[in-house]
């Protein structure tokens, strides 16, 4: 690995850094050896936490190396040898290490620090981890500070719900030795070194996985690596809470912060010094004092009882408080709801704001100050402990909730001790600075939905919220500081603008960097767009947003974006209820659809389970090959734009549709920016006023958003703005660095559309192919960085751009159809090498039998169905449009019989034997090649591929229902596609073909015409037709085409049939047997109709022998006339045409369509989301049935 040298410290680097990556570790280097706190903003992309972790580890190495100089040295003056070589050789060293690791580090030359790495979920934790594990520092000691949550492994634990019901579970289980982890721990603590058991670099999936193992607790493992540990990873709320760092016994003084992807810092420093206390939570918090107080007084006639009938109470737990102190905290809670109902609030709206003192004036009149802080806070923490550890079964379930929330307001109000000397009321009035009291009366109806048995006077008496609201971040970041940390290091990729940044965290920066990329020019494309394809402007300011015309407009321009932009496309949107809109808008209007015919849309759901289904279904089809990408419609601020990572075809462009401003009437909004505009000027710095901190919010929503096209050296791809906002000088100011020189601003929407394509063709012909790396459906993808996640492009981008011309074509599709030209086949096997990188298959002319062979001899092609443009050569789907095949050759023989009867021409010239099976495969295959092409031209690839699939499966398993529910599925949405669930009937299995149409009468409203002959079997009909043409006959009169000439009717003959491309074998077996009619233009090309009796076609005497054939003809009535036996569980009648669900719900068909119309996608008998794949046809009646037979 290369050696650094950055600033005097050597950096073992994993490979040669970029000049961005050097002047980085400079900075944090810097900041180490000045003793200064930095803000260092570096690109996503860059390396930033692999410098970051590097550069750090080698000062820290330099600076153990010169605490063992100092104890060497001061052992060698205790010696009294100060005149040696060896003494002046270490004052050289020393001297040497002191400009390395700097000379401002005051406390114990002894003392080595440890660096304290906090990031924003325990996610963004492991992933630094792996990058530390995979660097030349590995041999560092880590330890991983986690929650319960996260590594707790006792079953009783993991059960509760809160994760403060764990933590006082956990307290009382490890008090009383019952927990068999902790007390293995205890014993390998006494007996070992834990360190030299886990390892030295561990993450929370190696200590899990260890205590595991081990039986062993990993909670209490880690807590113990912390000691001996170089560097200690943590979430930021255990390093800002007070309360959190003390729990985990963190000790920051003399010690290095480093707080990665601090963008989120502003609002999680805000978040933790502050709290919102509803009437429920107190209402809560007194109802479990009120049970804990009967509990107790039936525990104290319990012991009176049996200390007269000399029984044994022991059993019983021992409470460490009294009734009376229950009692007290109870009177002190309920008083506290009186007063705050006594606040009047004038306008219920807007509610009532109060300065920051206000809530030491509110506390104070029931007896909670800073004086009794202490009493309440020890005893709640008791009662919470024997609440939680409760195994009586008292009626405990809300697990101290209520008075968990109580003990969290008091530590928040009473986060500072009041110093030696010091007076209350000017800790109460520093405190109160950075504060702003808010109480709000909750809603009518809120309040009736809470409480429904409550009497309407009760009803009426509304409550209201307290909340307590920090709008200061410095004061978390001045507390943290304040206990003596050495150095403060700020990093993320959107920090941009840092000098606004800076002043709101109230501490100084003398040590400031925004790297640029190291991405080159060629590798990013920025736009910024004011009107869609059809002029309308593009502003989705609170007027326009919900206007008819700005949606179907940015819709138009997805369909756009949809269409040029390969693989994986991101849309973020400002907020949900717009996402919402707009995508509902877009169903109504066929916008939707139109996106969808080019890539299939995904959706970010609210919930965390919901989510990683969906991102595991996009990764999916971004990996197929038979589809051209995705689109994830997203929001800012949400899951997508803020942890995952979208490297390579996962992402090649993000589109923002809007600025991202925070809710602008929000309580909580306004008085941040009242607080801003009051405070400036007056708290000793430069802050920034409302207006310009509400325009930084949206901004860096969108930054971070941004951020997830470019995420490593070699990755490329495009940004979209489509607001004319970001067309402003302010709005581009407060872009990244990186982003601002590549900016250009259309003012038409066609010439935006034309310099994307030419940008993707260029990458792609310039740039490396990323690795193929499939994603595991199996990885969490809740965790930030599926990064690594890399898929094979859509075409070779090595050599010039190959032609297209060809893609469009039905030839290209149906190598049945094909010429057979040699040339053509090489180069259509060369376009196919280029697109999927495999063999080519030049075997056109192979025997393909049924519909299954057609589709597969088209699938073999399927990815050529793109259309070249002719200026700049890029891929874009086209309708695929039919071609009817030539007809077949038709050869005129007399037999050596007297009779006479057209034949198809014979593969063989010496055989005797007419081949109609043969004849009747061809027109079969051609019939299914332009049903397969005609459902090529209604699908989109998505839903073309579910139709593939579902013919595959029906032709491996023979189950009808499968099949049925996807073709439904695809062709009864619409009307117009009726005709293409019915032509299927020629291609189900004959057996299967009465329920087929009972099924098809029930969907579309007409039968396909089903006859007891459809039962038959081909094969039966073509053995009965030989028989019959063996038999000797009577001389039949034909005319020149072959076609027998009967009385007044005119039938044709099979090879007639054969001939016409209109029919195929099922045709055959749909045939009117006892005689089929012609229209006058098949009586022209029959010939003159004769008067002749007696005389009788082949069909005729094939009719004659399946009249007497039992069996499949033999078929009951219609499976309609039979009740189903199933109720269908949304519409509440019979389910006609039931499926069922695999959560076992039961709907019929129409119902489930409504389901899958809409977004949420979930079941009506139990909420679930439903996968239309999941449905099965349930085809035998239910236990509701009655045989009518």
């Amino acid at each position: 690995m290369p050696l650094v040298d950055v600033k005097g410290v050597h950096v073992n680097f994993p490979f040669d850094p970029y000049p961005c990556q050097v002047t980085y570790m400079e900075k944090v280097v810097e900041c180490l050896q000045k003793n200064v706190n930095g803000i260092l903003e570096s690109p996503t992309g860059t390396g930033k936490t692999l410098s970051l972790l590097c550069s750090s580890l080698a000062w820290l190495q330099d600076k153990k190396a010169q605490v063992e100089l100092n104890r060497q040295a001061n052992i060698s003056s205790l010696m009294g040898d100060n005149g040696s070589l060896q003494n002046h050789q270490i004052e050289a060293l020393k001297k040497s290490l002191e400009s390395t690791t700097g000379m401002t580090w005051g406390g114990s030359e002894f003392a080595v620090p440890k660096i304290i790495y906090a990031s924003r979920t325990h996610s963004q934790l492991t992933q630094a981890v792996q990058e530390l594990k995979r660097s030349a520092y590995n041999t560092v000691k880590v330890s991983v500070i986690g929650s319960r949550e996260q590594l707790c492994i006792h079953e009783q634990v993991r059960k509760e719900m809160s994760n403060a019901a764990k933590v006082h579970m956990c307290r009382a289980k490890v008090a009383g030795r019952t927990c068999f982890y902790y007390n293995h721990f205890e014993e390998i603590k006494r007996n070992s070194d834990p360190r030299q058991l886990v390892g030295d670099v561990v993450d929370i999936e190696d200590m899990v996985r260890y205590g595991e193992k081990q039986r062993v607790c990993p909670y209490y493992i880690a807590k113990e690596l912390k000691n001996d540990a170089d560097v200690i990873f943590m979430p930021y709320n255990y390093l800002l809470d007070a309360k959190s760092r003390k729990a985990h016994g963190v000790e920051v003084q003399g010690n290095i912060v480093i707080f990665d992807e601090a963008h989120n810092l502003e609002k999680i420093c805000e978040d933790s010094s502050s709290f919102d206390l509803s009437p429920a939570d107190l209402a809560t918090a007194i109802e479990e004092l009120n049970r804990l107080g009967e509990k107790l007084f039936e525990m104290a006639k319990t012991e009176e009882t049996a200390l007269v009938e000399m029984t044994d109470s022991s059993a019983m737990p021992e409470p460490e408080f009294t009734l009376e102190d229950v009692l007290r905290l109870k009177s002190t809670f309920k008083q506290l709801e009186e007063e705050i109902d006594k606040i009047e609030v004038p306008n219920k709206e807007k509610g009532l704001t109060k300065p920051g003192v206000f809530i030491f004036e509110l506390l104070s009149k029931v007896n909670i100050a800073f004086e009794t802080k202490n009493f309440f806070l020890d005893l709640l923490d008791k009662i919470i402990s024997y609440v939680t550890s409760d195994s009586t079964g008292m009626g405990f379930h809300s697990k101290g909730a209520g008075l968990t929330k109580m003990s969290d307001v008091l530590r928040v109000v009473f986060s500072r001790e009041v110093p030696d000397g010091g007076s209350v009321f000017q800790l109460q009035q520093m405190l109160a600075k950075s504060y702003k009291v808010h109480i709000q009366p909750l809603q009518a109806n809120k309040k009736r939905k809470l409480d429904s048995w409550a009497t309407p006077s009760v009803a009426d008496k509304l409550g209201k919220t307290l909340s307590y609201w920090c709008f200061s971040p410095g004061h978390s970041m001045l507390d943290l500081t304040a206990h003596g940390v050495k150095c403060v290091i700020l990093t993320s990729g959107t920090l941009s603008p840092l000098e606004s940044f800076s002043s709101e965290m109230q501490i100084p920066f003398p040590v400031t960097l925004e790297n640029p990329h190291v991405i080159d020019k060629h590798q990013v494309w920025v736009g910024t767009l004011k009107k869609g394809p059809d002029g309308v402007t593009l502003n989705s300011n609170y007027q326009t947003r919900f206007n008819e015309n700005y949606q179907a407009s940015l819709g138009k321009a997805l369909v756009n974006f949809a269409r040029v932009v390969p693989n994986g496309l991101l849309v973020f949107f400002p907020s949900y209820p717009i996402m919402e809109k707009c995508i509902e808008n877009w169903q109504q209007n066929g916008v939707y659809s139109s996106i969808t015919q080019y890539k299939p849309i995904l959706v970010e759901p609210r919930g965390k389970q919901a989510f990683t289904d969906v991102m595991e279904e996009f990764y999916e089809k971004i990996n197929d090959p038979a589809l051209n990408g995705a689109i994830f419609v997203a929001v800012c601020r949400g899951k997508v734009s803020e942890g995952l990572d979208f490297a390579d075809n996962n992402g090649r462009a993000v589109i923002i549709t809007g600025l991202p401003f925070p809710p602008r009437m929000d309580p909580k909004v306004v008085l941040k920016m009242q607080f801003l505009d009051e405070s400036r000027g007056k708290l000793g710095f430069k802050s920034l006023s409302g207006q310009e901190w509400y325009r930084q919010q949206a901004s860096r929503a969108v930054n971070q958003a941004v951020g997830r096209v470019i995420r490593h050296r070699k990755d490329y791809g495009a940004i979209l703005l489509c607001d004319e906002r970001f067309a402003g000088e302010s709005a581009l100011r407060q872009l990244p660095v990186w982003v601002r020189p590549h900016v250009n601003k259309y003012d038409v929407f066609g010439r935006a559309i034309r310099d994307m394509i030419v940008f993707f063709k260029t990458a792609e012909q310039t740039l490396p192919v990323p690795d193929k790396k499939q994603y595991r459906a199996g990885g969490s993808v809740s965790t930030a960085g599926c990064h690594g996640a890399h898929f094979m492009p859509t075409v070779n981008r090595h050599g010039p751009a190959p032609s297209l011309s060809k893609a469009g074509s039905v030839i290209a599709h149906v190598p049945s159809l094909c010429q057979s030209a040699a040339d053509e086949e090489k180069s259509l096997a060369k376009l196919k090498i280029q697109y999927e990188g495999g063999p080519s298959t030049t075997s056109v002319g192979s025997n393909k039998r049924n519909l299954l062979d057609a589709l597969s001899s088209s699938e073999k092609d399927g990815n050529l169905d793109d259309e070249t443009d002719d200026k700049y050569g890029f891929k874009k789907p086209k309708p695929m449009m039919k071609k009817i095949p030539s007809k077949k050759k038709i050869v005129i023989k007399k037999r050596d019989s007297e009779s006479e009867s057209c034949s198809v021409n014979r593969q063989n010239s010496s055989g005797s034997v007419m081949e109609v099976s043969s004849a009747v495969t061809n027109s079969h295959l051609q019939s299914a090649e332009n049903y397969i092409l005609e459902v090529k031209s209604c699908l989109n690839k998505e839903s073309y591929v579910t139709f593939s699939k579902a013919l595959g499966m029906y032709k491996k398993t023979g189950q009808l229902s499968q099949a049925v529910g996807v073709m439904a599925g695809l062709f009864t949405e619409n009307p117009r596609d009726y005709h293409l669930f019915r032509k299927f009937y020629r291609f189900v299995r004959h057996k299967d073909k009465k329920e087929f149409d009972s099924v098809c009468k029930e969907l579309t409203g007409e039968g396909c015409g089903y006859k007891p002959e459809d039962s038959v079997p081909k094969k039966r009909v073509q053995s009965e037709a030989s028989n019959v043409s063996e038999q000797p006959e009577k001389k039949q009169k034909t005319d020149v085409t072959g076609c027998v000439l009967q009385p007044k009717t005119s039938t044709c003959n099979i090879s007639q049939s054969v001939s016409n491309s209109k029919f195929s074998s099922s045709d055959l077996s749909s045939l009117k047997l006892n005689s089929v009619n012609c229209d006058s233009a098949q009586a022209e090309r029959c010939g003159e109709i004769t008067k002749k009796d007696g005389q009788n076609c082949l069909v005729e005497k094939m009719s004659e022998r399946l009249q007497n054939v039992s069996g499949p003809l033999d078929i009951r009535s219609s499976s309609s006339e039979r009740s189903s036996g199933y109720t269908c569980c949304k519409c509440e009648s019979e389910a006609k045409v039931p499926f069922q669900s695999a959560c076992d719900h039961v709907c019929c068909f129409k119902c489930w369509k409504e389901v899958f119309n809409n977004l949420d996608k979930k079941c009506p008998g139990c909420g679930v989301r439903v996968r239309r794949r999941d449905l099965k046809r349930l085809l035998f009646p239910g236990p509701g049935s009655e045989d009518p037979g």
